[in-house]
C-alpha cells in the first residue's frame, strides 16, 4: 500500500476569458427579474374623486388605470401603494359581477365596487394580503378602486358615494 500523499492544491476552474464576466451579468439580471417590485410606483393616469350625495369631494386620489386584460390581471401584484392618495382603478367595458383575489399582493387593500353610474355599492375592507380568497362585487361593477387597507374607514368613504374619474393626457411617463 502506498502512503497517502497530501492533497493537491485546489485550483479554480479554468474559464475562458470574458465568460466569467458574462455569466456574472446573466446571474445578476436573473436575480433582478426574480425580485418582487415592492418599490415599483403607481403610474399616474388620472385623478379620481370620491364625492358624497351633495357632490362634495370627500377625497381626491392619483390613480393608475387598469383597463386591459393584462393590466387588470396583474393589478397590484408585488406592489404596495405608498399612501392613501394613490390607487388602482379598474375600468371594464361593461358592468358585470366581479371577483378579486389578493394572490401575490403583499399589503391589505380596500376594494370599492361601483356600477356604471359610478356609485359605490360595496366595499371589501382590509382584504388579507397574499390570499386566494375571492372578494365578490355583490352586484354588477364597471369600476373597482383598490386603495390601501383601511382607506375607506380612515377617509369616511361609504356605499352610496360616487366615483368621478378625470384622465390625464398621455405622456411618456404614463404610457403603457
Amino acid at each position: 500500500m502506498k502512503p497517502r500523499s497530501s492533497p493537491d492544491v485546489i485550483r479554480p476552474l479554468a474559464v475562458p476569458p470574458g465568460v466569467g464576466q458574462r455569466l456574472f451579468i446573466l446571474l445578476a439580471w436573473l436575480c433582478f427579474l426574480a425580485t418582487p417590485a415592492l418599490a415599483e410606483g403607481i403610474r399616474l393616469d388620472g385623478i379620481l374623486e370620491i364625492r358624497d350625495a351633495d357632490q362634495s369631494v370627500i377625497v381626491r386620489l392619483q390613480v393608475e388605470v387598469a383597463d386591459t386584460p393584462a393590466v387588470r390581471e396583474r393589478g397590484l401584484m408585488w406592489r404596495v401603494l405608498p399612501d392613501d392618495d394613490r390607487g388602482l382603478l379598474f375600468i371594464y367595458p361593461e358592468a358585470a359581477p366581479r371577483a378579486f383575489w389578493m394572490r401575490n399582493t403583499p399589503a391589505s387593500l380596500d376594494m370599492l365596487f361601483a356600477g356604471a353610474d359610478g356609485h359605490i355599492f360595496h366595499i371589501a375592507e382590509e382584504t388579507p394580503p397574499n390570499s386566494d380568497l375571492l372578494h365578490l362585487s355583490r352586484g354588477p361593477a364597471m369600476y373597482v378602486l383598490e386603495t390601501r387597507g383601511g382607506f375607506a374607514a380612515r377617509r369616511g368613504v361609504a356605499p352610496g358615494m360616487r366615483l368621478a374619474y378625470f384622465p390625464l393626457p398621455a405622456t411618456p411617463a404614463n404610457r403603457r
